[in-house]
């Protein structure tokens, strides 16, 4: 009662959030290393790209505290 490879991949697709889901699941992986491979690339890629963003925001609140610290004092 071994599943077959194709029954692995979508189980595993079946596991993973519905964003990365779609993605991986358009790539149509053969093997489950394959879909395991795309799916840990799309994570890395969200993560770092929420990084940027959390950066991005907090490097915005920081020059607006220094801006209005700056007109305050004048």
């Amino acid at each position: 009662m071994v599943p077959t490879e194709k029954k692995k991949v979508e189980a595993y697709i079946r596991g993973l959030s519905d964003n990365i889901q779609g993605e991986v699941t358009s790539s149509s992986p053969a093997t489950l290393s394959q879909a395991v491979r795309m799916a840990c690339k799309l994570m890395e890629q969200k993560c770092k790209a929420k990084m940027e963003r959390d950066i991005e925001v907090k490097k915005r609140k920081w020059e607006s505290s220094q801006s209005e610290g700056n007109s305050s004092g004048n």
